[in-house]
């Protein structure tokens, strides 16, 4: 038998265990064909078996917390005054939970207390404070009518030693669209100001639970073995020749904890951030309350982790030096939260002015593909971080500049993004949001960012006006109309509809300037109906607005490999007034231009217009 025979017997223990990938020099491919790493020694060396009582459990969760509050100077560095949420909920009877006004019991400002991240739930069932029943829940609320998830975060708390616990569907009036409104933007206040977050990790409804998991949901130990073969040579005694390979089968990502923050599997350098279990890091609100958070415990389908600004733990790993780059950065110091944002670390090398609109971008990108029951809430529940920008970064990022999940300063960039995948809401209302701001397309978004490949695109695009025209009735938080008037290449095209053998149509525009027909591409187009019928698409879209492109240099000669071009579609009965349908990105022109050439040939197509 071969070694590649060996590796096929070893092939058979990955239905329960999942092997690792190459770390360093502890793994090797020995067979390429087939693909199957054999470790000489466990990757996860820290592994420790899950107690079973949830007092001990809850207690290595009590000494993580008691040591970041003592000890981590990161972690107590930020000294900021945090307002108290209007509202919290009193703990410490063990019958019932009673809702506090902050204001009239004079709490003091400091007074610890935990924040939820949970999932509501698409089936509804969730246990809300309205103005009717307000006053009920000033008396007390019996914790056997609490929904299971809520009652078991109450129950977390009191085994931390916690009093007080804010729930945003209790401590915030649902019917008052006055209370609501005042809130929102005070979920930089909340989570910031929280002891930690409690995130019920592993819950896809408030009706499900968080439990701690049961046994059979819990990661499982390295298991290592010899493995002996005979190999295709003979040894010098005239016997057979064997051979031994250590073989060492890790259910590495153990499906319960694939991107738990603190998970060990992260030091192995993995970073993958699907996580098919854990949903709670797929949903829209909770994106923020983590980023915003100290401290969160996460409360996780197979195990409880712990991230802060300081360190990463989890229930089934022993604490120990935490693994680096070479750089002396921890493998996984992903950016868990805003302590762990540094945009001097993030574009030391760029050398370009851009790196506050290029975070904002990685941010807005990452967040939009969270899911949302009520689309209205895409930009609402993102308001926490902009208001923790704005503190972080008050002359970089302003109130005044702020709408619809923009920056105006950053408005030329932010205005370069294609959306991918499907919806983040079952309904979407693409009248909500103006037309040009990623929010208003209810799908992921990625903002094309040069910076990361080194280059500095020429912006052929000024904003030169930004107009913000928010519902009479004030309606939902975030949305509205805005209009931005621009001044760019606007380019008059043709279309071509473009049948491929499979069936598939795609649409093909092109400038009428014959000089500017390099420019000529495919859109990717902002929503699902326009895609199920692209030529419904290119029978709308009328110009090409010309965003930016690269390399550009005045008195050089280069082919422009990039191009980013907005599709848009007039407004009826408004003259130069359009929306915005998609996006095309030139991938490659066929031919190299001087700078001034270039210059001159879009000069004749340069106007103001404006994009509602």
């Amino acid at each position: 038998m071969s070694l590649a025979c060996a590796h096929l017997l070893i092939s058979c223990q990955i239905a329960q265990y999942g092997i690792s990938d190459d770390v360093k020099d502890k793994h090797r491919r020995s067979d390429p064909r087939l693909g199957i790493p054999i470790a000489v020694a466990p990757t996860h060396e820290k592994f420790r078996p899950i107690r079973e009582s949830p007092e001990e459990r809850f207690g290595f969760a009590k000494t993580w917390l008691s040591e970041c509050v003592a000890s981590h100077e990161h972690c107590n560095a930020d000294i900021a005054k945090y307002a108290l949420p209007r509202r919290l909920l009193d703990i410490s009877d063990n019958n019932k939970i009673c809702l506090v006004l902050t204001e009239d019991n004079k709490l003091p400002p400091g007074i610890p207390y935990v924040a939820l991240s949970y999932c509501w739930g698409k089936d509804g069932g969730n246990l809300c404070t309205y103005t009717t029943n307000l006053d009920e829940h000033t008396t007390g609320i019996p914790i056997t009518s609490l929904p299971q998830t809520i009652k078991d975060a109450v129950a977390a708390c009191k085994l931390l030693g916690q009093t007080y616990l804010w729930v945003d569907a209790l401590c915030i009036i649902q019917d008052d669209p006055d209370d609501k409104n005042s809130q929102i933007p005070q979920m930089a206040d909340i989570y910031s100001g929280a002891l930690f977050a409690l995130s019920a990790a592993g819950s896809s409804s408030v009706l499900e639970g968080c439990p701690l998991s049961p046994p059979e949901m819990r990661p499982l130990p390295p298991k290592v073995f010899d493995l002996a073969y005979p190999t295709d040579r003979s040894s010098p005694n005239g016997g057979e020749s064997t051979g031994t390979v250590k073989a060492v089968i890790e259910q590495m990502e153990h499906e319960r904890c694939r991107s738990l923050p603190g998970h060990w599997a992260h030091e192995t350098f993995d970073q993958d951030p699907k996580d098919t279990l854990n949903i709670i890091e797929e949903r829209g609100w909770t994106f923020q309350e983590r980023f915003l958070a100290k401290r969160t415990l996460y409360i996780g389908k197979g195990e409880m982790a712990w991230t802060c600004a300081s360190e990463v733990q989890c229930e089934c790993r022993t604490s120990g030096p935490p693994t680096k780059t070479s750089d002396g950065d921890r493998v996984f110091t992903r950016r868990y939260n805003i302590s762990h944002v540094s945009v001097n670390k993030l574009f030391a090398n760029a050398g370009m002015d851009k790196t506050y609109s290029y975070l904002w971008g990685d941010i807005a990108s990452t967040y939009s593909t969270r899911l949302l029951t009520q689309f209205g809430d895409r930009v609402a529940a993102l308001e926490g971080i902009a208001v923790a920008l704005q503190r972080k970064w008050p002359w970089i990022y302003r109130e005044v500049d702020y709408a619809f999940g923009c920056w105006r300063p950053f408005l030329a960039d932010l205005l370069v993004w294609e959306v991918s995948g499907e919806p983040v809401s079952a309904e979407v209302d693409r009248d909500l949001f103006p037309s040009w701001a990623w929010p208003s397309c209810g799908r992921p978004v990625s903002f094309t960012s040069w910076v990361w490949y080194g280059v500095d695109p020429k912006m052929w695009v000024q904003v030169l006006d930004f107009e913000v025209e928010r519902p009479e009735d004030g309606g939902a938080f975030g949305q509205g109309k805005g209009t931005i008037t621009l001044r760019a290449p606007l380019i008059r095209v043709t279309r071509e509809v473009i049948r491929y053998d499979d069936g598939i149509d795609e649409v093909v525009f092109t400038p009428e300037d014959a000089q500017l027909s390099f420019m000529a591409g495919a859109a990717s187009l902002d929503h699902m109906d326009l895609e199920d019928d692209p030529s419904a698409a290119g029978e709308v879209v009328t110009h090409l607005v010309l965003l930016a492109s690269y390399p550009f240099k005045l008195m050089k000669r280069a082919r422009p490999l990039s191009c980013a071009l907005l599709c848009v579609s007039p407004v009826p009965g408004r003259d130069k007034e359009f929306r915005r349908v998609g996006m095309v990105t030139v991938p490659k022109a066929d031919r190299a231009l001087w700078g001034f050439h270039l210059q001159r040939l879009l000069s004749p197509h340069v106007t103001r217009f404006k994009l509602l």
